[in-house]
């Protein structure tokens, strides 16, 4: 048995299912983690000017950009942030289940 032979219901069932669990946790998450420090790893020296104009001069305008996607996309595992991040997940993962056992018109 495949996922497309499921039954429209059995199918909602399941998505509902997604959505709540996800949801539930992405809220769970939110409301109970902390914000994290300012600096977690201690060091006020990665926001100074001098410690960013050596790493341009070392990698150029790239490695800053590099630097700030990294530490964007960390800072998305944490605090607060990750309850906004599993709610996105949640959705994303539910849209790709509904896309994949989407009923398909007959081939002719």
């Amino acid at each position: 048995m495949s996922w497309r032979e499921l039954e429209r219901r059995t199918r909602m069932d399941i998505l509902r299912g997604i959505l709540l669990v996800g949801w539930t946790s992405a809220v769970t998450v939110y409301f109970t983690a902390a914000d994290p420090a300012a600096s977690p790893l201690g060091d006020p020296q990665q926001d100074s000017k001098i410690y960013r104009r050596t790493m341009e001069m070392v990698g150029g305008e790239a490695n800053l950009v590099a630097s700030d996607i990294t530490g964007w996309v960390t800072g998305l595992w944490h605090g607060r942030t990750l309850g906004w991040t599993l709610a996105v997940l949640t959705v994303v993962v539910a849209c790709g289940f509904f896309l994949i056992t989407e009923d398909l018109p007959p081939k002719k």
